[in-house]
C-alpha cells in the first residue's frame, strides 16, 4: 500500500493501527480542554427525490478538474486493483478538501483517504449527476473526520463498511457553509476554488442548525435521499442528513449518532435481519415532515444511546420500537418541545432519566423511568400481538404500597408507566420476562397502572 507521508507502498493495515493510535492519543488529549468540534443540520431546498437501487457497481472514482492543480489524485493500492488511496486535494490549515465527478465503491473494493500530517476534517464532494453507490469499504488512513456530500443522493450497500477512526458525515447537501460565509459544494460561489483558496477556516467549527439560531455553521442541502442497507460503525460521531432516510441495518457510532430528513425518516427491520441504532452519547432520529419507525420483527432490534435519546418531527411520530436510554428519552416537536406519537404495535421505553411526551395513541405502553415521566393524553386502543419481551413485557410487579401486579401487555389493554426505577432494574433493552438481568425484579418505589 502507497503510504501517504512517505509516497512509497508500504502495509496500509499497519499504517491504519498507527493512525488510531495516533488517533485515540490526539483525541483523548483534545476531548479534556473542547467539546465536540463539529455538528451538521441540514437546510434543504426544493426538489425531486433520487430513488436510490441496489445494482452493482465497479470502484469509479472520477476527479473534477474543479480545483485546478490541486485536484484530488487516486492511486492503486494492489497488484488486483481492489484497494485505492485517494491522496491530493486543496489542504488549508488543519482541513483538505477533494471534488469528484463521480464516487462509487464496487462489492470488494477498498477506499482510504489519505491523512496528511496536520489534516483533522477532510471534506469531500460529488459534483456529477448520479448518486454515490457505496458496496465495498470506505476508509480513512488516519485519525481525521470525513465528511462526504452527493446532492444526489448516496447508497450504503449490505456489504458496505466504514473504516474510519474518527466521525463521518453522509448529507446531500449542496454545500457546507462555514462561519466566515465561504462555501464547499455545489452552487456558483461554491464550485469555484478561489473562495476555497482563500478563506481561513476556524478550527473547532460547531454547526448550527441553519435558521435563526445564530449559532455555529450551517450546510444548505440538495433533494437527493441516503439509503442504508449496511452495518456502518464509527469510533466518534456518525451523522446522515439529507431529504429522505430509508433505514435498514445498523449504525454505531462511538459518540452521538444524528440521523436526520427534512421529509421522511423511515426506520426498517426484517425478520431475518435486525436494525440497530447504537450511540456512545446521544442519538436523535429527526424526520421533519414523517418519522416512522418499525422495529419489532427481529428479537435484536433496538434503538440506544449511552446519553439522551430523542424522535423529532413536526408530526406525530409513528414508534414501534424497543427504546433505550441511559439518559432521558424525549419525543420532540421542531421547536424542541415535547410532542406526540403514535404506535399500533407495543412500544417498549426504557430510560435512565426523565421521559417526555405530550399525547400517546396506540396498543399497550410500557415505559420505564429511572426519573420521572411526564405526559399528557394516552388513549390505549387495544393489547399488545407478538411475542414477549420483543413486543409487551409480562412480568410480576411490586408497587410502593407492597401490592402486587400482574403486568401483561397482550393480555387487556396495558398503560404500564413506573418512574423511579432503579438502574438495576431497568437492566438492558432486550430484557425477558423475568429474566433479573433485565428487570423482571422491579424494585418497590416503582409505580404502575393499568
Amino acid at each position: 500500500m502507497l503510504c501517504p507521508q512517505t509516497g512509497q507502498w508500504t502495509d496500509l493495515q499497519g499504517l491504519l493501527t498507527l493512525r488510531d493510535s495516533e488517533s485515540m492519543a490526539h483525541r483523548a488529549s483534545r476531548s479534556q480542554t473542547q467539546q465536540p468540534q463539529w455538528r451538521v443540520a441540514v437546510t434543504f431546498t426544493a426538489g425531486l427525490a433520487i430513488a436510490l437501487g441496489t445494482t452493482p457497481v465497479n470502484a469509479q472514482l472520477i476527479p473534477d478538474n474543479s480545483l485546478g492543480n490541486e485536484s484530488s489524485v487516486v492511486r492503486p493500492g494492489n497488484s488486483d486493483a481492489t484497494t485505492d488511496l485517494i491522496q491530493g486535494g486543496a489542504a488549508r490549515g488543519i482541513h483538505l478538501f477533494h471534488s469528484f465527478q463521480d464516487f462509487n465503491i464496487g462489492a470488494g473494493q477498498q477506499v482510504y483517504f489519505a491523512n496528511p500530517s496536520g489534516i483533522e476534517q477532510i471534506f469531500s464532494r460529488v459534483t456529477g449527476s448520479t448518486a454515490s453507490q457505496i458496496e465495498g469499504l470506505l476508509g480513512v488512513a488516519g485519525p481525521a473526520d470525513l465528511f462526504l456530500l452527493n446532492p444526489q443522493g448516496i447508497l450504503f450497500g449490505p456489504n458496505a463498511t466504514l473504516e474510519i477512526g474518527g466521525s463521518f458525515v453522509g448529507t446531500t447537501a449542496n454545500a457546507f457553509e462555514f462561519s466566515d460565509g465561504q462555501r464547499f459544494g455545489l452552487s456558483s460561489s461554491a464550485t469555484s476554488p478561489t473562495p476555497l483558496l482563500t478563506t481561513t477556516l476556524k478550527p473547532g467549527l460547531q454547526w448550527g442548525n441553519g435558521t435563526s439560531s445564530g449559532i455555529g455553521d450551517t450546510v444548505a442541502s440538495g433533494a437527493g435521499s441516503i439509503r442504508n442497507l449496511a452495518n456502518l460503525t464509527v469510533g466518534q460521531d456518525l451523522q446522515l442528513s439529507a431529504q429522505n432516510l430509508d433505514l435498514q441495518g445498523q449504525l454505531q457510532a462511538g459518540g452521538d449518532l444524528t440521523l436526520q430528513a427534512n421529509e421522511q425518516l423511515k426506520v426498517r427491520d426484517q425478520v431475518g435481519a435486525a436494525f440497530v441504532a447504537e450511540a456512545g452519547e446521544q442519538l436523535l432520529l429527526q424526520g421533519d415532515r414523517s418519522l416512522d419507525i418499525f422495529a419489532l420483527s427481529h428479537p435484536n432490534s433496538q434503538l440506544g444511546a449511552d446519553g439522551d435519546l430523542i424522535l423529532r418531527s413536526g408530526n406525530s411520530i409513528n414508534g414501534d420500537a424497543q427504546f433505550r436510554s441511559g439518559g432521558s428519552f424525549q419525543v420532540q416537536q421542531l421547536d424542541q418541545s415535547p410532542g406526540p406519537f403514535n404506535s399500533p404495535k407495543d412500544p417498549v421505553i426504557r430510560a435512565g432519566g426523565d421521559v417526555s411526551f405530550t399525547d400517546y395513541q396506540g396498543s399497550s405502553l410500557h415505559v420505564l423511568a429511572g426519573g420521572q415521566v411526564t405526559a399528557d393524553t394516552i388513549t390505549i386502543l387495544g393489547a399488545a400481538i407478538g411475542a414477549v419481551a420483543e413486543d409487551f413485557l409480562q412480568e410480576t410487579v411490586a408497587q410502593s404500597d407492597g401490592t402486587v401486579v400482574d403486568i401483561d401487555g397482550s393480555a387487556r389493554p396495558t398503560l404500564d408507566i413506573r418512574a423511579g426505577v432503579s438502574p438495576t432494574a431497568l437492566g438492558n433493552a432486550l430484557g425477558t420476562s423475568g429474566d433479573s438481568s433485565g428487570f423482571g425484579t422491579a424494585p418497590v418505589d416503582s409505580t404502575s397502572a393499568t
